[in-house]
């Protein structure tokens, strides 16, 4: 678009990684959803996982610290030269056109929220649903004719900060960063650090939130049956059993060609609220709350004592979600948007062999490798090094067989050679040694 050379002309460059609460409040209430990760059997994250760390302290120093994150280094560069920032504002979604651009964050990654899980509540209902969109970093919230955009941006020493963007066409674009959002994104359903927060659960005919009927947590490991209480889903299998399209305490479904016709309107850029983004951002969500709780953790950890021994708990159960060993099963094969398939993948690493951890399997699982490609991130790169190095040696032993713990017994020997394979290409500098 004509606007870009404008910004890169100024040093932008553009990156990924969302929610806001401007003079609003906590405007994008992510909904996420605490299932004590699994399916019949399951085990918690760790003993504490949900206390709420002290990352206004040092040395996080949360609120005061500058962030670094994408959108935050996007934003300097807007402040710093008035002239940037005005960008085409269209007549119905306003600067989200410019905004997904700018970010690197696909249109094809749209899900659409009915429940009123945000501060611009009174905007939101089932016949003007929330979207959502997200790349590997980078999220973005908007609702048709609601004064702001929402974005939070993943940020490798803070964790997740939140901004938005006024919906003004007299206005440049400026992503301006608001730390109150973090009453709601900095507590117990975030893992107790600035991080995202899911949820599913059943709504009035208004999409009012039923809070009685509140899943606890929502990752990879709720089972289908618990997940996207409060959210569109227009791609599924038939056969799959899940909480979704059902705006009201006695509703089975809005019907498909209502559903169709919500989905396929001109509210949004996109049509649908594709299914294997929500499975996606179940999975990354939470693996960014999980990031950001081991740096936070660690650092205190050395801070007090030196050493990270004392996170053994901790670090175990990151490499229990990291490896998908307690992924809920896919009730049958899902066949995706090739659009986004494609988008998710274009930055994907591959090996010699053409594998990379993006590769999917939608079968019986999301991934064909079960390893988080967010092992690969900025996020996991600047944990503290005494907390990366634990968590590399201790993979290795996993992907090798010598870790014996029980935890890890469902991970497939093929499986585990060829995530260690694949490492060993795509990320030399974390795999020495290897």
């Amino acid at each position: 678009m004509d606007y870009l050379p404008q910004i890169l002309s100024t040093g932008f460059s553009a990156m990924n990684t969302p929610c806001v609460r401007p003079r609003f409040a906590s405007v994008l209430l992510w909904p996420l959803v605490f299932f004590l990760c699994g399916t019949v059997s399951h085990a918690a994250d760790f003993q504490g996982s949900t206390h709420r760390l002290e990352f206004d302290a040092a040395p996080v120093l949360y609120s005061s610290a500058e962030a670094t994150d994408p959108v935050g280094k996007i934003s300097a560069k807007l402040r710093a030269n008035r002239t940037t920032g005005w960008m085409p504002f269209h007549p119905d979604f306003g600067y989200l056109p410019a905004v997904l651009e700018m970010l690197n964050v696909p249109v094809s990654s749209q899900m659409l929220v009915f429940s009123k899980t945000s501060l611009q509540r009174h905007n939101i209902s089932p016949t003007n649903p929330r979207a959502l969109y997200f790349s590997d970093e980078i999220y973005i919230g908007f609702i048709p004719g609601a004064p702001e955009m929402e974005v939070a941006s993943v940020d490798p020493d803070l964790g997740t900060v939140f901004y938005t963007v006024h919906q003004d066409k007299d206005e440049p674009v400026r992503f301006r960063r608001n730390n109150d959002c973090i009453q709601c994104h900095g507590a117990a359903r975030s893992m107790g650090v600035p991080g995202f927060v899911l949820r599913s659960l059943e709504t009035d005919v208004s999409g009012e939130i039923l809070t009685a009927t509140d899943t606890d947590e929502i990752s990879h490991c709720t089972s289908i049956a618990q997940r996207w209480g409060g959210w569109y889903v227009t791609n599924a299998p038939s056969d799959w059993v899940h909480r979704g399209n059902s705006p009201g305490p006695t509703s089975e479904g809005i019907g498909s060609n209502r559903l169709h016709e919500i989905a396929t309107s001109k509210l949004f850029p996109a049509a649908g609220s594709d299914t294997l983004a929500l499975l996606l951002h179940d999975h990354q969500t939470h693996m960014h709350n999980y990031i950001t709780r081991l740096h936070m953790e660690g650092q205190q950890r050395i801070a007090e004592y030196g050493h990270v021994r004392y996170l053994d708990n901790q670090i175990r159960a990151f490499l229990r979600y990291l490896l998908f060993t307690e992924e809920a099963p896919l009730p049958s094969p899902l066949t995706p948007s090739a659009e986004f398939v494609a988008a998710f993948q274009k930055n994907a690493k591959r090996d010699a062999k053409g594998r990379s951890l993006k590769d999917l399997d939608l079968n019986t699982r999301l991934f064909r490798y079960p390893c988080s490609f967010l092992l690969d991130s900025a996020a996991f790169r600047k944990l503290p090094t005494l907390v990366r190095n634990a968590v590399l040696v201790r993979l290795h032993a996993i992907l090798t067989g010598t870790e014996e713990h029980s935890d890890f017994k469902r991970l497939i020997p093929d499986d585990a050679q060829a995530v260690l394979e694949i490492l060993r290409e795509t990320a030399p500098d974390l795999t020495v040694g290897w």
